[in-house]
């Protein structure tokens, strides 16, 4: 007799399960972490695995303890990422023993005071670097930029000729290829230095170095989800476009000629805007509100972070703009409460009258 086995599926998910897209992100990072290996920045491995294990050891410790007050727990692939994203977001001089020490503390304390659920208010991985930074602020070089730089039409080409920025040796080649290629359709060419820019910026925070990577990892997250880019989207438009249109007028450079590639390419503007700035819980659940969230975190984003090279800036644009979305989080609460009352008294008055009329 044939046995035939039968799986019933009742449900079809439209998106992927946090613990997917947590795993995901982890292997995009990995991919980062392999390539500070490759390139023998063994101390930022060092402190990007100090972060890592204290994360996941904060875990560990609430899970057998049952710090939680409902019968889950927290996972291990988000405390990874939580750790992936302190270690990359600090420089490779930071004391390791200092990042765990400090990690493991405020993810615990954390854990304890949300009880069953440490993915709100705020981004648990921007408050242990908004700590890390207060505790030690020497270690985060300063920026490089200049008045005077910004003044000029493009500081970050000046950077490049100057030798701030290395250029890697298939530099030359790749740009011309470029330029004859793809550029050339457009009638404008890009000069040499802004593939290693792209490539490798050499900075001694992990999450500033391979933006080519970073631009990869975003496809592959936000086609999975499409309603993630919408807040990514705006944050990194409107900074851009303040960053193009205004700087000038604060630095009595040339109008409207901002160098946008200066803050794309440096401060972790494509990181936070990619692994950050979307954290579960932390932003509003509306395309509405996600698209306010946006538009205000690009512009904390260019006060706080100016046209870029700013070591610190952008997680502090997240941790200012995470308190803002406690705000709009209140207000769609509001509006989706004022709805289902609204519903409420149509069914009651459909009920009345003997016809079922929902609006």
């Amino acid at each position: 007799m044939n046995m035939r086995k039968v799986i019933i599926r009742p449900f079809t998910y439209l998106k992927s399960s946090m613990e997917m897209e947590c795993n995901r992100i982890i292997a995009l990072l990995a991919l980062q972490v392999l390539l500070l290996f490759m390139s023998k920045s063994f101390m930022a491995v060092v402190v990007i695995f100090s972060a890592v294990a204290a994360s996941v050891v904060s875990t560990i410790i609430c899970n057998r303890t049952k710090c939680f007050t409902s019968g889950n727990h927290y996972s291990y692939s988000v405390s990874i990422v939580q750790g992936l994203l302190v270690g990359m977001l600090l420089p490779e001089t930071y004391p390791p023993l200092t990042v765990f020490v400090v990690t493991f503390c405020t993810m615990l304390i954390g854990k304890y005071i949300y009880k069953n659920f440490y993915y709100n208010f705020m981004n648990p991985s921007v408050f242990a670097l908004a700590v890390l930074y207060i505790i030690g602020a020497g270690v985060f070089a300063s920026s490089v930029v200049s008045l005077d730089l910004l003044s000029s039409r493009n500081p970050s080409q000046i950077l490049i000729e100057s030798g701030f920025f290395p250029t890697v040796s298939f530099d030359t080649t790749v740009t011309d290829f470029l330029n004859k290629t793809v550029f050339s359709v457009f009638k404008f060419s890009i000069p040499e230095g802004y593939i290693s820019l792209l490539w490798d910026t050499h900075s001694a925070i992990p999450a500033f170095r391979f933006n080519f990577l970073t631009l990869i990892s975003s496809v592959v997250l936000f086609m999975f989800d499409e309603i993630k880019i919408i807040i990514p989207a705006f944050f990194v438009i409107v900074y851009l476009a303040l960053v193009r249109m205004m700087a000038p007028l604060f630095f009595n450079g040339i109008p409207m000629q901002g160098d946008i590639l200066l803050a794309v390419f440096t401060s972790g503007t494509l990181f936070t805007a990619v692994f950050v700035i979307n954290w579960y819980g932390s932003i509003p659940e509306t395309i509405g509100g996600k698209i306010v969230f946006g538009v205000i975190a690009g512009i904390l984003a260019f006060f706080i972070c100016g046209c870029g090279d700013s070591p610190i800036g952008m997680v502090f644009t997240v941790f200012v703009a995470d308190f803002i979305a406690l705000f709009i989080q209140h207000f769609e609460m509001k509006n989706d409460f004022v709805h289902a009352s609204r519903l409420a008294d149509s069914l009651v008055r459909s009920k009345e009258s003997g016809v079922l009329e929902v609006k």
